[in-house]
């Protein structure tokens, strides 16, 4: 399994602590960004950050700086993106155009802060300043007799006030004297590369859930069926839903509910960025295969154990390779993803009715034919159930 990389840099106060960090594109280890396409590296960014590492390794509680490049604003990628945990850095090359000043201002509403990033005044701006929470001053591109005039010009639009690119100690002491609310600079903390295992996307299946999504009457069960096919697109979708609703409520014990969560608009969102961040990588195909298979053949136990509603069996079954599919141990990887607290248990403590049809598999998988029993299922059911379950999953690869 391929690595994925993002860096971060802290964002201080005036008491120098850590008000948020700025989340930076990295594509190794070498702390330095090397970008051939800003909207790319924008969603490999953001996939990084919610869905291979997750926002809370990133940044912990503090909030996630994200700068967006003009096409991600006008295409409405960043709604997303949890307002309650990230800024949106307005980069310094998007014109204030109608379009742009109309989004942004959109975005305003709902409830995203607005930065201006890397940010030196000039009359036709104001429209962006006139929206943003935070403008982050360039210091290298002002001179220090001209800084104080920028510092007066700003203060009056009642955003904050960030000064960056702090490189030395005579720079920090006068902006702290200017009245600078926020700090950020290689004095204060350079950037640091944050790493982990990257979850592998199926390139195909992503298109096909776009081309669902986007048609003129979406068919939300196929979606689903889409979704349940493959193992990582479902550890991606669960762990964005994860991030992105604070304070949830219900634990997901279903694809469907973690579709009903995500809403129609974010899911479109994620897929086009899923795709346009999609790497070559891709993962042992018998795993995902195992992973298909388990997760019908404990839906169809279930069934045949006398449960009408089989889908938290389904999501078991899946599930419980999800340490292998993150190259984690266990209980890190489940919780990235917020589960039902009965998959959570007969997952990760082999407990509850979920518990035995899981067991029932792992025996059958094994060869302990002696422990292949479920409670009033004929030993020939079961074989059955296998049989039918590697067809299927053999038939949903095939699919993608």
């Amino acid at each position: 399994m391929s690595l994925a990389f993002v860096g971060r840099q802290p964002i201080f106060n005036t008491n120098l602590q850590v008000y948020g960090y700025e989340i930076l594109f990295r594509s190794s280890m070498d702390n330095r960004a090397i970008i051939e396409d800003g909207d790319e590296a924008t969603a490999k960014l953001v996939i990084n950050t919610f869905t291979e590492l997750g926002l809370a390794q990133v940044t912990g509680s503090h909030t996630a700086f994200i700068n967006i490049t003009r096409n991600f604003l006008l295409n409405g990628y960043a709604y997303a993106l949890p307002r309650d945990a990230v800024v949106l850095e307005i980069i310094e090359d998007i014109e204030p155009t109608e379009d742009v000043i109309r989004e942004i201002r959109k975005l305003s509403k709902a409830g995203y802060k607005i930065a201006l990033d890397d940010f030196v005044y000039s009359p036709h701006l104001q429209p962006l300043i006139d929206v943003a929470d935070i403008i982050k001053v360039e210091l290298p591109a002002i001179t220090p007799e001209d800084l104080p005039h920028h510092v007066e010009l700003l203060r009056s639009s009642g955003a904050a006030i960030l000064a960056e690119k702090i490189e030395t100690h005579e720079e920090f002491e006068f902006c702290q004297q200017l009245g600078f609310d926020l700090f950020q600079g290689y004095f204060l903390s350079k950037p640091k590369v944050i790493t982990g295992k990257r979850i592998p996307e199926n390139q195909l299946s992503t298109l096909q859930l776009m081309n669902l999504l986007h048609s003129e009457d979406t068919d939300m069960a196929a979606v689903v069926r889409t979704i349940s096919a493959n193992p990582t697109l479902c550890v991606r979708i669960l762990r964005f839903v994860n991030a992105a609703s604070t304070g949830l409520r219900n634990r997901i014990d279903s694809i469907q509910t973690a579709v009903n969560l995500f809403g129609l608009n974010r899911l479109k969102t994620f897929a086009s960025l899923a795709l346009l961040a999609t790497t070559a990588d891709a993962k042992p195909a018998e795993i995902t295969n195992a992973a298909l298979t388990r997760a019908r053949m404990c839906e169809l136990l279930g069934k045949l154990s006398g449960h009408e509603s089989t889908e938290m069996h389904f999501i078991a079954g899946l599930f419980s390779l999800l340490d292998v599919l993150l190259d984690q141990p266990m209980v890190k990887a489940l919780d990235s993803v917020h589960l039902a607290t009965e998959i959570e248990q007969a997952i990760q403590h082999e407990l509850g009715p979920l518990a035995e049809v899981l067991s029932c598999i792992l025996n059958y998988e094994k060869g302990n034919w002696d422990q292949v029993q479920l409670s009033n299922v004929d030993p020939a059911a079961i074989r059955n159930a296998y049989l039918e379950a590697t067809n299927w999953a053999a038939q949903s690869l095939a699919d993608f």
